[in-house]
């Protein structure tokens, strides 16, 4: 036999192959693979010199496969299909999926995202596993390297990734029971005079409140710092504090924890909550599913 390198093969014949073996008939290979029957022929004379075999012998008006040919035509069986998945990609079945989806958020992003989220996969992916990981200042890193699938925050992510924004929040204020104040809204002067409690976010911040305030030139008077939403909301029920914490949030919680809620200074703007992922997660279907998953879930809330 002689040898035949891979680099001399030419893949375009793979098609013309795969017909001409399955239908053993010139005319039906060519309008099956929407080429001429001139075409067609002069394929087969590649495909015989490139096999260094016959493929197909005449017998009266038929065409029959030599025993290689029935040997390269079992192989295709076998090939094309698995060569069209890896180029169309596999449809994803949640169903019998036993993918791991690794999200990062925050913890106020627990609270009104996740039951839904959760419930969602759960009835559609039984097998799914959702590992879910606390939001940190390099969340968005570890969505660049791999290590984490998407991260939701309200932090703008680089240009590198993909973003979208999946809801918008606005702000509102809890006050503890030892603050003695009436207003249904604070002035400016007013929340910068009282004590707050600070949920740390980003570079030892809660910056989407403290950034628009530093742009004025002014900044909160901190008493207690904390790096959880939740927690803190619990935290200040007894105290003369006062704690900047996302609207919905504020609903879920306010009535347990027996803190009042005040409108925050006009200052203080509503925010984007983004998700964001690696480009190579884009077209992925398993990926491209679970991002449906969370818009379902952000639509509920």
């Amino acid at each position: 036999m002689r040898a035949v390198h891979l680099r001399s093969l030419d893949l375009n014949l793979l098609d013309p192959l795969y017909a001409l073996l399955e239908e053993r008939h010139v005319t039906r290979a060519a309008k099956r693979c929407f080429l001429s029957q001139p075409a067609m022929s002069r394929a087969l004379e590649r495909l015989r010199e490139m096999f260094g075999d016959f493929l197909l012998v005449r017998r009266g008006r038929a065409y029959e496969r030599t025993v290689r040919g029935e040997r390269v035509l079992r192989e295709l069986e076998s090939l094309m299909p698995r060569l069209a998945a890896m180029v169309q990609g596999e449809e994803f079945d949640p169903a019998r999926s036993q993918e791991r989806f690794r999200v990062a958020m925050t913890d106020h992003a627990s609270m009104i995202l996740l039951p839904s989220l959760a419930d969602r996969i759960k009835r559609a992916a039984v097998q799914v596993k959702l590992e879910v990981s606390a939001w940190r200042a390099q969340a968005l890193e570890d969505v660049a390297a791999g290590r984490i699938d998407t991260a939701l925050s309200a932090e703008v992510a680089p240009p590198t990734l993909e973003t979208e924004v999946l809801f918008n929040l606005d702000f509102v204020c809890l006050v503890g029971s030892a603050l003695r104040v009436r207003t249904r809204r604070f002035t400016l002067k007013q929340y910068l005079q009282f004590p707050h409690a600070m949920v740390e976010t980003l570079d030892g911040q809660q910056t989407l409140v403290d950034r628009p305030l530093a742009q004025l030139g002014a900044k909160r008077r901190v008493a207690l710092s904390l790096p959880f939403f939740v927690p803190a909301i619990f935290a200040i029920a007894q105290t003369d504090l006062i704690l900047t914490v996302p609207r919905r949030l504020a609903r879920i919680t306010a009535a347990m924890a027996g803190v009042r809620v005040v409108e925050p200074p006009r200052e203080i703007k509503a925010f984007p909550y983004f998700m964001a992922w690696h480009p190579r997660l884009t077209t992925e279907p398993a990926h491209h599913w679970f991002r449906e998953q969370l818009r379902i879930a952000a639509r509920t809330i």
